[in-house]
């Protein structure tokens, strides 16, 4: 308890301080003013000080041009009405069409060269196909040779050569069976003239030498035929079939090269393919970018140059004129939607306990003195920050956003806007004016009117605003108390 009303000793004199000790500068022939104590409601005020402001903006930014630069050659004036569609910027195009120009060159150079692929490719997969043609038909030559000899061609000779053997071995049968007649005719012929007996041996002699050829041709068609057996036959067909195996090698070779030799080109032509699409790419983008340096209003408003960051505002801004240069993605400025304001404030550290979202605010504008405006405090950043943030030793603020309800078509962005957050609202209480207590030694004290002159008595406070503070012991309603101490 006595930390308690320490606190609220401590609390009160500062509000003294503020208020200027409860004192009235009136002179010192001004009466004491008199406050009549009753008991009801009073509110917990946090005051404030904003900056109106529109609760979206449309922010213009240069075009995310990289590398042509950025030369404003037109730009309306700042707060200039625009409608949708309006220009707002104009950079040059000087640049621009000397790269276009550049690449147009340059596509028309990969057009050829791509022409020239194609048809190098056209001429080389046309001697490919010939040499694989040839390749292909030596195999089936190959093939219908060996085919040939084996089937049709070695048969037929082994069937003359056992035809010449059996024609050769029934020669020398009708050979001997010959002979052995002419040696029975000898036979007959011994036992008759001498004439006929020699005639028969000398046609013996001619039979035997006959024979002797007959058997030679005999042994000289079975060797033919054993030749063409063991020898003849193997090795053509050996021949033959090593002639199919390098043909069969030939058109393998052939195919492998044809596929490598065509990947090969098709890779040079999916290169420059690549090539040109990389150029006719930069051109879009190019003529893309041409569109882009027209810069207009993505809505109706009045555009404002500059950041439109309240905070910000207090830097130097780049000057939005004819000669001046910005970078690519750079703010211009932006264009405020005018049919929902709101308030943007910052709360101390120390009094950021205090605010909270959906508190009721009652805002003051400046400018308009007779406009009274309400509304809510419908955002407070989650972090504190520095108030000027490239000084890390001011002191830390927490921004914050007043939604206000109403709209006027005399508000305009950046007004300065008083603003009353209702803290706390304090019911059925007894309360005095700030004006009405004083400190001494430590106590709160207050004046009450009496008949016989003014009586100091000792109060407890409890809850205070900026106007008026609990009475929690000290005083009842219908009581009257002095708010200046003149003469104490």
């Amino acid at each position: 308890m006595q930390k308690l009303i320490h606190h609220s000793v401590l609390c009160l004199t500062a509000l003294l301080v503020l208020n200027g000790c409860g004192k009235k500068d009136h002179g010192d022939d001004q009466p004491d003013q008199i406050y009549e104590v009753t008991q009801g409601n009073f509110n917990i005020i946090i005051s404030a000080n904003g900056t109106l402001d529109a609760i979206k903006r449309y922010n213009i930014e240069a075009p995310p041009i990289a590398k042509r630069g950025l030369d404003i050659i037109e730009a309306v004036d700042n707060q200039t009405p625009l409608k949708k569609g309006d220009q707002i910027v104009l950079f040059s195009d000087e640049k621009y069409i000397e790269h276009l120009e550049d690449q147009e060159i340059r596509i028309e150079e990969g057009e050829k060269n791509l022409m020239l692929h194609e048809q190098d490719y056209q001429m080389k997969i046309a001697d490919i196909v010939s040499l694989i043609k040839k390749a292909t038909d030596a195999h089936r030559a190959s093939l219908e040779a060996l085919e040939k000899y084996v089937n049709e061609d070695a048969p037929l000779q082994k069937k003359d050569l056992q035809k010449d053997v059996e024609v050769a071995r029934k020669n020398v049968k009708d050979e001997k069976r010959d002979l052995a007649q002419l040696k029975e005719n000898l036979l007959s012929a011994s036992m008759g003239d001498e004439g006929a007996r020699l005639g028969i041996e000398g046609q013996i002699e001619d039979s035997k030498e006959k024979m002797e050829n007959l058997e030679n041709a005999e042994e000289r068609q079975i060797y033919d035929l054993r030749i063409f057996k063991q020898y003849t036959f193997p090795q053509n067909s050996r021949i033959l079939q090593q002639t199919v195996v390098k043909a069969e090698m030939d058109l393998q070779k052939q195919l492998v090269n044809a596929t490598a030799q065509r990947v090969q080109l098709e890779r040079k032509i999916y290169a420059q393919k690549r090539t040109l699409k990389t150029l006719r790419k930069q051109r879009s983008d190019l003529i893309e970018n041409m569109g882009m340096l027209t810069v207009t209003a993505p809505v109706d408003g009045v555009i404002s140059y500059g950041d439109p960051n309240p905070r910000r505002r207090h830097q130097q801004q780049k000057e939005i004129v004819v000669g001046a240069s910005l970078q690519p993605s750079e703010l211009i400025g932006s264009i405020p939607d005018l049919s929902r304001l709101v308030v943007t404030l910052d709360i101390p550290e120390t009094t950021r306990s205090k605010v909270d979202v959906g508190m009721r605010s009652e805002m003051r504008i400046k400018a308009l003195p007779n406009l009274r405006m309400s509304g809510e405090v419908s955002k407070i950043a989650d972090m504190a920050s520095h108030l000027n943030f490239w000084d890390r030793t001011s002191p830390k603020i927490y921004p914050t956003v007043i939604l206000i309800y109403e709209t006027d078509p005399a508000l305009r962005p950046g007004m300065s806007v008083e603003v009353d957050m209702v803290s706390e609202e304090i019911r059925n209480v007894i309360f005095v004016p700030v004006e009405a207590l004083y400190a001494k030694e430590g106590t709160i004290f207050c004046r009450v009117r009496k008949r016989m002159g003014p009586e100091e008595r000792e109060v407890r406070i409890g809850r205070s605003s900026s106007s008026f503070v609990e009475i929690l012991e000290g005083l009842e309603p219908g009581e009257k108390v002095l708010l200046s101490r003149e003469g104490l």
